[in-house]
């Protein structure tokens, strides 16, 4: 896509609305205001006429043009209203964005709504301000030598608002409704994206430091220093049912899907003390049409979960987890035919359940640090604990199960050498080789292959039931290894 100084007036607009008022909001204090944030941005920001009213202001072809470059955005009315709680209300009409890209390049940026209003108003800790629309669509076409992308996204009754206070600021964003529609095509891509989501809740936290301009942040050092002193940010997305599809017509990789999924939830952390993503989904069904297979392939599970998080810089050790889990998902008959079309194999659902934490020290801001400037980074990653609450898989009628707690010695660690573990795991194989006959029978292991893998089994499993093994590994002083108590190193 296109990059040019004209997609710096997109976020300006709403900044516009960010700046600090008089005590009593008025319509001029409100214009005064955008003009000084714009400015500060490097953006200008006039109108050609300005008409008071009774506590109204209307500004006539309103334009904002990044200083000294190319591009820019224009307004065809601008309606301030002052309400008598003492806030704010704009009203824009039509909203026209002219873009610049590179030569050689073509762009286009549409922004339409229906019933949009801007509301701003004092607010403890600073000014704050609302914007609510009965629809809002955001249309980018960008086309180049080798690229074509068309993009389109939409909300319907949109409900947002956002504080900013001494040391952060606050955004929340609703709407019924979001959909996307996305196009995109270059010499190895031709793909198209349709996305529709009924109920979106987004709540978004930045914590600033205090005296740190935002707009001062021009580099990576600045933002590693931000950071290291307080800079951060904490997400949460709530959306409902969604439905859509995708398209790839790539000679490589060729698909067909269409989609489905229930309400899902998706939270985000990131700050000097931990960076952390958990997403949860439930109810995710999709329909495959693969190349060359004359049938639909439907695939669902009843849930999908991936969690994981860690410390960010911790002088002592700090907590690390990672958790997955895939519920009940089945595979279309379909699938299963083309690889097992005699049912050989079990067609039970896969379900995977992971779940491992630990301690930690590390310091990821210095690593950053160190390879943005090609230097040594000041202190190596320490792992001190690993335990292992769960380990579940199970597909084709085979399980495997395990737990285990280990904690390292780091001491090889600055001259280049590994934690070395301490502890132990035990592990459980329900009907694996009910499965290894089976890959056989369906030509996916050979005889040989699958002898290899008896004899793993042999090794290190232990008998206790029929097509069950168990082993128990430990890790012990001076880097031994044992499984069933023998040693294999």
């Amino acid at each position: 896509m296109f990059q040019s100084k004209v997609l710096k007036v997109v976020p300006v607009m709403a900044l516009l609305l960010s700046g600090t008022a008089a005590q009593a909001l008025t319509a001029d204090q409100v214009w005064a205001d955008w003009q000084a944030l714009a400015m500060g941005a490097g953006v200008k920001i006039s109108a050609a006429t300005e008409v008071k009213g009774d506590g109204e202001l209307t500004l006539n072809g309103v334009t904002l043009a990044p200083q000294g470059g190319k591009g820019g955005a224009t307004i065809s009315e601008v309606m301030l209203v002052e309400e008598d709680d003492g806030s704010v209300t704009i009203y824009p009409e039509d909203i026209k964005v002219e873009v610049s890209p590179p030569e050689g390049r073509t762009g286009k940026l549409d922004i339409v709504h229906e019933g949009l209003g801007l509301s701003v108003h004092e607010d403890e800790g600073g000014l704050g301000y609302g914007a609510f629309a009965d629809s809002l669509s955001v249309m980018v076409q960008a086309s180049g030598p080798n690229t074509n992308l068309d993009l389109k996204v939409n909300l319907t009754a949109l409900d947002g608002r956002y504080t900013r206070e001494k040391l952060g600021m606050l955004l929340g964003i609703a709407a019924e409704r979001l959909t996307y529609d996305i196009a995109n095509k270059d010499s190895s891509v031709d793909s198209k994206q349709t996305s529709d989501t009924t109920g979106l809740d987004l709540t978004a936290e930045l914590t600033v430091p205090e005296g740190l301009d935002l707009m001062s942040l021009q580099g990576p050092a600045d933002f590693f220093a931000a950071a290291r002193n307080g800079l951060g940010l904490l997400v949460e997305v709530k959306q409902g049912s969604s439905d859509g599809t995708v398209e790839d017509a790539s000679p490589f990789m060729p698909l067909n899907m269409r989609f489905t999924s229930g309400p899902a939830v998706t939270g985000i952390e990131m700050s000097k003390d931990a960076f952390a993503v958990d997403t949860q989904v439930t109810t995710v069904a999709a329909t495959l049409l693969p190349p060359m297979v004359p049938a639909e392939i439907p695939v669902s599970m009843d849930e999908m979960m991936i969690g994981f998080g860690m410390p960010v810089v911790t002088a002592e050790p700090g907590d690390y987890g990672l958790a997955m889990k895939l519920g009940n998902l089945v595979i279309g008959e379909g699938a299963w035919a083309m690889v097992d079309p005699g049912a050989t194999l079990a067609r039970d659902p896969i379900n995977l359940d992971v779940d491992v934490s630990g301690k930690v020290k590390v310091d990821l801001i210095d690593l950053m640090e160190s390879s943005e400037n090609g230097t040594q980074p000041k202190s190596l990653p320490e792992l001190m604990t690993l335990d292992v609450t769960t380990l579940g898989l199970s597909l084709a009628g085979a399980a495997l199960s395990g737990s285990g707690a280990f904690t390292f010695d780091n001491s090889l660690v600055a001259a280049g050498g590994p934690p070395m573990p301490l502890g132990s795991a035990d592990l459980r194989l329900e009907g694996g080789n009910k499965l290894i006959d089976g890959l056989i029978a369906i030509g996916i292991l050979s005889e040989q292959d699958a002898m290899g893998a008896r004899m793993m089994m042999a090794m290190f499993g232990k008998p206790e039931g029929e097509d069950v093994l168990t082993s128990k590994v430990e890790a012990k002083e001076g880097g031994a290894i044992f499984v069933n108590g023998q040693r294999i190193q």
